[in-house]
């Protein structure tokens, strides 16, 4: 047992190591192999040229990120194909999980697995109970542990659709403008995502990018909305393809559409106004009135005292 949780720690380790270099940024080593590289590739071979780019590689993209990938492969595998597909789905939809993708999260979740039912066998090992009760809280410590990254992931997702659903108003209007102004609606999505940053700017690149590459725009437009996962995306999907189909005009659609989401925005924040008096009552009897009971009281009660003890 002994030798089973060292090992599985030392694997843990290196599954940490390997996501904090993960998490480092190499963005500067990979401009500067690109530099080297612009005056050596008319006079070098491939063979030369395929040779320096993978010396230029650092350790971690040569030799750790192979290996790591085909471990989360292999464990993804595993899963069910109708699970797999799933994650697949809230991985996609958020964001690819930092940059990382499906393999990010797989690895997130072994980690926590495996940090949790360490934990709980180290919490049960000199513990004085029955073989049972060190049973049933190993499997409940290791489902939190497989739980836990759905948590996050889902966490991740809805921080991802209320930015996506803020900033919708202003990149319509961008949009709308810029088609009013004699672009194409897909020239005015490259004006847009060329201008602007941000989750909804990710999304119109991807949608970009499936345009590019032949997917038709109405296969695309649904996808958009699938990942988005809220209704106002896929009102606004909706409202192209129909457009699209019946020939109205791209820009009319956009203006209408923009106003719409600019009033849903403006309701949003009256619902939530709306909600604020309820939101702070126990934050004010728990932590003001008793502060201003003592401060409005605190002297009369002294002055009772020493009067009584007088």
């Amino acid at each position: 047992m002994i030798l089973l949780i060292s090992l599985l720690a030392a694997v843990i380790v290196f599954l940490i190591l390997y996501v904090i270099l993960v998490m480092q940024s190499t963005k500067r080593r990979e401009v500067h192999n690109r530099l080297q590289n612009i005056g050596r590739l008319s006079s070098a071979s491939n063979a030369d040229v395929y040779w320096r780019k993978q010396m230029n590689r650092s350790f971690k993209d040569r030799i750790i990120q192979p290996v790591v990938d085909k471990v989360a492969e292999n464990l993804a595998a595993v899963a069910p194909s109708g699970v797999r597909s799933r994650v697949e789905e809230l991985v996609d939809a958020s964001g690819g999980f930092y940059g990382h993708g499906m393999t990010g999260f797989v690895l997130f979740c072994f980690v926590s697995t495996g940090l949790f039912f360490l934990f709980a066998v180290w919490y049960c090992y000199d513990k004085d109970m029955s073989l049972f009760s060190k049973l049933m809280r190993i499997v409940l410590f290791t489902g939190v542990g497989v739980y836990f990254p759905f948590f996050w992931l889902k966490r991740l997702i809805r921080q991802r659709q209320k930015a996506i659903l803020q900033s919708m108003p202003d990149v319509l209007d961008l949009l709308c403008v810029s088609v009013q102004a004699g672009l194409g609606f897909d020239g005015a999505l490259g004006k847009v995502t060329a201008k602007l940053k941000g989750p909804l700017i990710d999304e119109f690149e991807r949608l970009l990018q499936e345009l590019r590459m032949g997917v038709t725009r109405r296969q695309s437009l649904t996808r958009l909305a699938r990942r988005c996962g809220i209704q106002e995306m896929q009102l606004f999907t909706a409202a192209i393809i129909q457009a699209d189909k019946l020939g109205v005009g791209m820009a009319q659609t956009l203006e209408i559409q923009s106003a719409n989401m600019r009033e849903a925005r403006r309701q949003r924040a009256k619902e939530e106004a709306a909600k604020l008096p309820v939101k702070i009552l126990f934050p004010t009897m728990i932590f003001i009135f008793p502060v201003m009971f003592v401060v409005v009281l605190g002297p009369a009660i002294v002055s009772l005292i020493n009067s009584m003890g007088k």
